[in-house]
């Protein structure tokens, strides 16, 4: 998953001069094989199992805590769909906040801004200006995060239910692969809904010439759209999904399977 990441997040930061005028954009620009061996696709590694494994872990945790509880209401008994949203929603806005540092030292690494993980969390804590950037970075994720981890549980959890409940369908959804083909599904379309505030966050981490300060999400994204047009915001929209599909399919599938696991030989 790491190389498409990679490609991705160099994808979204290289822009024309008059949009984006960071180091990354520069670097890029004059060296375009940057990304093109092995070694450069794994840059952010670190950064990346940092970010994505405790996030993810809350993720879940207060996913299931507010599944169990809404779904113990009438109102959530009748509405399982919406329960699935909010919770998946509460559950990402949760994890978002322990995610955002972790993001930015992973793309400043990816895009040449630093050198390694170590030196972009120095530079986070050194600078004020990079700390504001990983602020209004995180409100950004917010609304990249949030509707992405509400739809794809959604989706998931949403699916696996029609069709239990559907004599027609002989499918056996608690298989591996199967929870692995469902979470893909449900990974692809919410990251290709959320792109575009993926793009705004990319721009903002990326930002080493100071273009985005002072400026809020909506600022931002109208001047990518006036400077690019509308399409500008789904940059890197395949490479974004070819990342996420395959890696909620791994991870869904792998959590449905550790927990059908402890469930049946732990008591707690």
């Amino acid at each position: 998953m790491q190389t498409k990441e990679s490609a991705k997040a160099a994808a979204q930061a290289a822009v024309d001069d008059e949009v984006f005028e960071g180091k990354a954009a520069v670097l890029l620009r004059e060296e375009p094989g940057l990304l093109d061996d092995v070694g450069g696709l794994y840059k952010g590694l670190l950064g990346n199992v940092f970010k994505e494994a405790p996030s993810s872990a809350l993720y879940l945790g207060v996913y299931e805590v507010c599944k169990t509880a809404l779904l113990g209401t009438a109102f959530g008994a009748a509405n399982p769909l919406l329960v699935y949203l909010l919770a998946g929603g509460v559950g990402e806005f949760c994890g978002s906040i322990i995610r955002a540092p972790s993001e930015a030292c992973k793309t400043m690494t990816q895009t040449g801004i630093a050198d390694g993980f170590g030196d972009a969390l120095a530079s986070i804590v050194a600078e004020k200006s990079r700390r504001d950037q990983v602020l209004l970075a995180w409100s950004s994720s917010l609304y990249r995060d949030v509707p992405m981890g509400a739809i794809q549980i959604a989706i998931f959890e949403g699916l696996k239910t029609f069709i239990l409940q559907s004599p027609d369908i002989v499918f056996d959804v608690n298989t591996l692969q199967a929870e692995a083909a469902l979470g893909a599904l449900g990974g692809a379309i919410g990251a290709y809904v959320t792109t575009p505030t993926d793009v705004i966050t990319t721009r903002i981490i990326s930002d080493a010439s100071g273009a985005t300060e002072g400026q809020s999400v909506l600022d931002l994204g109208r001047s990518i759209v006036e400077d690019g047009g509308p399409f500008a915001l789904l940059d890197g929209a395949a490479q974004r999904v070819l990342y996420w599909a395959p890696a909620i399919g791994i991870f869904l599938s792998c959590y449905c399977s550790i927990r059908q696991y402890v469930a049946f030989h732990f008591t707690f």
